[in-house]
């Protein structure tokens, strides 16, 4: 009878404490719904509008209200934020990526510019916004993009074999081969890609860019972007020249196989930090296999940093 009062008493108390702690009005917050993002760019001078963009960096104010992911819904793709503000507030979203592509490196991207809006926030209201952004302009800012390679020029591709690979990066057309990836906003002039195709007695390719001796000083960004597609992994890295050690083989990053287009964005800054007094620096694309055969495809590859 005693340990049934004991355990009477125990409700009672437990209940009285969860009347307190959700007594009183709550506050309802008002809802951003942020859409997928979209970007334009300028071809001649900043390449393909291609971008993998899964972050919003919200502002509110000028306050940081967090990062938040585009996740699936049963309508559609998009991130819910609750905001417990009300009236008219400045929003400032800034495009997030994930550098290497791995989940644990979101950043805002520092080339990307925010989208910038005025909202009317209502309890219990949802605000829809669809954000857009461009790439900063060179004009206005220390960006610069060193290297650009769409391999629609046959007669100027950018990247080579070195002398370790046993085979070529060549250009290929989507009209004649389905895997080439295509500019969906102009397909009369851009719809060839590079490939790569190892099989039989061709085992490995290494490919890199030409020389590039104007990187930026220490603590810069300097990000590659590439749009690739491969039915095997491959190693991304560089090559740094210094006159007190010669050439030296820096390995970075795997990049995972992949059977559709994906796009990646890949951090050099370290690596650039840690060598600004080399003489060159050369980053280059490897891949390998053992048997069978891989493909290899790439596309807009851009080289961007910060002076």
């Amino acid at each position: 009878m005693k340990s049934l009062r004991y355990i009477f008493l125990v409700c009672i108390a437990l209940s009285l404490f969860s009347c307190k702690k959700f007594k009183g009005s709550q506050e309802i917050p008002a809802y951003l719904r942020i859409e997928p993002w979209s970007l334009t760019t300028n071809y001649d001078y900043e390449g393909a509008a291609t971008y993998s963009i899964p972050d919003a960096w919200v502002y509110i104010d000028g306050n940081l209200h967090g990062c938040f992911e585009m996740k699936s819904h049963d309508d559609g793709l998009y991130a819910m934020i609750p905001v417990l503000k009300e009236g008219t507030h400045k929003l400032q979203i800034y495009p997030g990526v994930k550098l290497n592509g791995i989940s644990s490196t979101r950043i805002q991207y520092p080339f990307y510019k925010p989208y910038v809006t005025t909202q009317d926030l209502t309890q219990g209201d949802i605000n829809t916004i669809t954000p857009s952004t461009k790439y900063y302009s060179a004009d206005s800012t220390s960006m610069r993009f060193r290297l650009l390679e769409d391999f629609e020029d046959a007669n100027n591709i950018k990247i080579d074999s070195t002398v370790s690979s046993q085979t070529k990066v060549r250009q290929i057309s989507h009209r004649t081969n389905q895997n080439a990836w295509v500019d969906p906003y102009d397909t009369i002039n851009h719809y060839r890609s590079g490939w790569i195709h190892l099989g039989d007695s061709i085992k490995k390719f290494d490919i890199a860019c030409e020389e590039l001796t104007d990187f930026p000083g220490t603590g810069k960004y300097t990000i590659l972007e590439m749009d690739y597609k491969c039915s095997t992994e491959m190693l991304i890295g560089m090559y740094i020249m210094s006159a007190q050690d010669g050439i030296s083989d820096k390995e970075l990053y795997y990049v995972k196989a992949s059977d559709t287009w994906k796009k990646i964005y890949i951090n050099f800054s370290p690596t650039v930090t840690e060598n600004y007094n080399a003489s060159y620096m050369k980053f280059y694309i490897r891949g390998t296999i053992t048997s069978g055969s891989a493909d290899f495809y790439f596309d807009n590859i851009k080289l961007i940093y910060r002076e």
